[in-house]
């Protein structure tokens, strides 16, 4: 047996309607998407205190764990990494504002990333992702969409923090060279994707990277290869102490713990839904997924990491036509390959990533076509889910504040004998999180 005929049996390449090269090209789209985040969540973690070399090679060595575990075990599209937005909460709020160390910050990961496991293991996750209405769930993968969208359109420029007493945001500076190249690279990308040119958004970021550099927008690479430092394997250790056993130290970690849960739940039902991964019922089969997603979230606490999680940038690989883990273990190789060779990844930023993110976002939008407008507590859930996720840049506080608005129009409408108790239960975890959670933090 070659070793083409081995993988396509392994990840079951051709049953899923899909072939090696859709699956690895998907793959290395997936990864130039989501490679801005060795640096983002390099430079967050060193803020904490963590030395920033150590840092750079935790953050790799999660990502490569993460997706190989995906890939080998769950058989499933989706690359992990340290999570944005959780990577934040543990350096400006479990470290600055409260005044715990990283050492001890990642005593509150492995504990949440446990509770995490745990709830995994016990099939309680996936009870709630089969709980949720299917308009809800459309309206969660859409708001996603529109989630990357922003991200991409904010990294690249085009959208920036607009100045103090006037709007939340504004447009960017369109004489700045980088905005004009990320705007290009929006333009030629999605005149080729209209005009179904095969490998469109690759041909894009290539040639906005070559323009990039042709023209000093991105710097050239100094170095070809470039060595690993080790990362703190064990440190959490040296966190263990009394002054875990308070208030805060718990909130902090139910917040971790809480975030992981609805933040990665939420991109695997999106992106199950996207590669058509559903049984018959129209839920999303993503066991062996969600436990190897719980899995990451423990290991990352160990190997001195933020937590690790399910990206929703592998969307931009399901789009180019990936079904199976061999996408996820593309972007582990990728990943392996940056350890060394990290310089030449740099060439392909923000500005180059910019038009995927964009296509990707209109892409996740379609599934807004299948949501009940006519049912006024689902429309006013969706519009919070998708408008939240956006304005509070968390796809946590978007879920959260989407069930809410349905349980209370449910009920507000006499129909809350329509409403599973696990949806009760959610709403009630969610207004206790929002109440004394982040009120607290």
């Amino acid at each position: 047996m070659d070793v083409a005929s081995g993988l396509d049996r392994f990840f079951e390449i051709t049953k899923r309607g899909s072939n090696i090269s859709t699956e690895v090209k998907g793959g290395i789209l997936v990864f130039l998407s989501m490679a801005y985040i060795i640096s983002v969540n390099t430079g967050m973690m060193a803020t904490s205190g963590m030395d920033e070399s150590a840092c750079y090679t935790a953050t790799i060595v999660m990502s490569i764990i993460g997706s190989l575990l995906m890939a080998l075990y769950a058989k499933y599209p989706v690359a992990q990494a340290p999570l944005m937005g959780v990577n934040s909460f543990f350096t400006c709020t479990i470290v600055i504002t409260m005044g715990f160390t990283w050492q001890q910050a990642l005593v509150a990961v492995l504990i949440s990333g446990i509770i995490f496991f745990a709830i995994a293991v016990s099939g309680v996750r996936k009870r709630v992702l089969d709980q949720i209405p299917p308009s809800l769930r459309f309206g969660i993968t859409a708001g996603i969409g529109c989630f990357i969208m922003f991200i991409g359109l904010q990294n690249a420029g085009i959208i920036v923090e607009a100045a103090p007493d006037t709007t939340i945001v504004s447009i960017g500076d369109f004489s700045s060279p980088g905005v004009i190249l990320s705007f290009f690279c929006i333009i030629l990308t999605i005149v080729l994707y209209a005009r179904k040119v095969v490998g469109a958004i690759f041909i894009g970021m290539v040639v906005t990277a070559v323009i990039g550099m042709a023209f000093s927008v991105i710097p050239l690479p100094d170095s070809v290869v470039e060595l690993p430092s080790m990362p703190e394997v064990g440190a959490f250790m040296d966190g263990i102490s009394s002054d875990l056993l308070s208030v805060d130290f718990l909130m902090a970690v139910i917040s971790l713990a809480f975030v992981q849960f609805f933040d990665s739940t939420g991109t695997l039902m999106a992106t199950g839904e996207r590669a058509g991964i559903i049984d018959k019922d129209g839920n999303v089969q993503c066991e062996r997924a969600l436990l190897a997603d719980s899995a990451t979230s423990v290991i990352s606490g160990v190997v001195g990491a933020t937590p690790t999680g399910s990206f929703a940038e592998s969307t931009v690989g399901i789009e180019a036509g990936a079904r199976t883990g061999l996408a996820s273990l593309t972007v582990a190789v990728l990943f392996g390959l940056a350890l060394f060779i990290g310089p030449l990844f740099s060439v392909i930023d923000f500005h180059c990533t910019v038009a995927a993110m964009v296509i990707v976002g209109a892409a996740m939008m379609t599934q807004l076509k299948g949501v009940e407008w006519d049912d006024w507590p689902v429309a006013v859930a969706v519009l919070g889910t998708v408008i939240m996720m956006i304005l509070t840049y968390s796809i946590t506080d978007g879920i959260v504040f989407g069930i809410m608005f349905y349980c209370v129009a449910m009920v507000g409408a006499r129909r809350w004998r329509e409403v599973s108790p696990v949806i009760y239960g959610l709403a009630v975890i969610s207004a206790l999180y929002l109440i004394f959670v982040l009120a607290s933090l």
